[in-house]
């Protein structure tokens, strides 16, 4: 009877032991952004399940939990929205999660860029950012213009406040040039870092590279 009181102890104590080491497993501190278009972040690990938020591409997660069955539960690292991502959708981080490159003095022209022609139109999207101050607060300048087929010419340019954050700028402030205070925006502009390829920044899914002439700023050792 010993013996079986000994063996059924042994039994629970390695059960206890296996049980807590299980608990204690902690996910590994690991980002991700999403690469493509058209994801979306779901309310449980299925296709089918409700949509909580669109992913848009570069938008960067952090795992809460471990890959299981093609899934993984992920958290917004701006938002702190949580859901599940389909692990084709997204790829790893290749860098430590650090700010977008900031300049370090005003910057009057956009030196990333984003480009898109169609049939009517040639888009140019440009932005720019630089520090204020020894803190977390930034500037930012955005330029858009947009070149037509029968030769007109429209263009705006826009100035933001902010914070850099590890892996992304978050701009809540519309501000006329030269003016410290502004009007909040009623949803921030979020800038994210490339994490995956470090070729520029995204904002609303669109991927902005340095332009050819770097004006300004010094794009030369851009990503190392």
């Amino acid at each position: 009877m010993k013996s079986v009181f000994s063996k059924i102890t042994l039994i629970i104590a390695v059960g206890a032991a296996m049980l807590t080491a299980s608990c204690s497993k902690e996910v590994p501190e690991t980002y991700v952004a999403v690469k493509m278009a058209g994801i979306e972040l779901k309310s449980s690990p299925d296709a089918k399940s409700e949509t909580i938020a669109p992913a848009s591409m570069g938008e960067i997660f952090r795992f809460t939990e471990f890959p299981a069955d093609g899934w993984v539960k992920v958290r917004n690292i701006a938002t702190g929205t949580e859901g599940y991502l389909d692990t084709l959708a997204f790829s790893r981080s290749k860098f430590p999660l650090l700010a977008p490159e900031l300049a370090e003095q005003e910057v009057d022209e956009a030196y990333l860029v984003n480009t898109e022609t169609t049939d009517i139109c040639e888009q140019s999207l440009g932005w720019s950012f630089w520090k204020v101050g020894d803190g977390d607060d930034v500037r930012a300048f955005l330029s858009e213009s947009t070149v037509y087929t029968d030769g007109r010419i429209r263009g705006y340019q826009t100035y933001y406040k902010g914070v850099a954050r590890n892996g992304y700028l978050l701009l809540d402030e519309q501000v006329e040039y030269g003016e410290e205070n502004g009007t909040k925006l009623e949803s921030p502009i979020i800038v994210w870092e490339d994490i995956a390829d470090r070729h520029g920044v995204y904002v609303n899914g669109k991927l902005f590279i340095p332009a050819n002439s770097g004006a300004g700023f010094d794009t030369d050792d851009w990503g190392e």
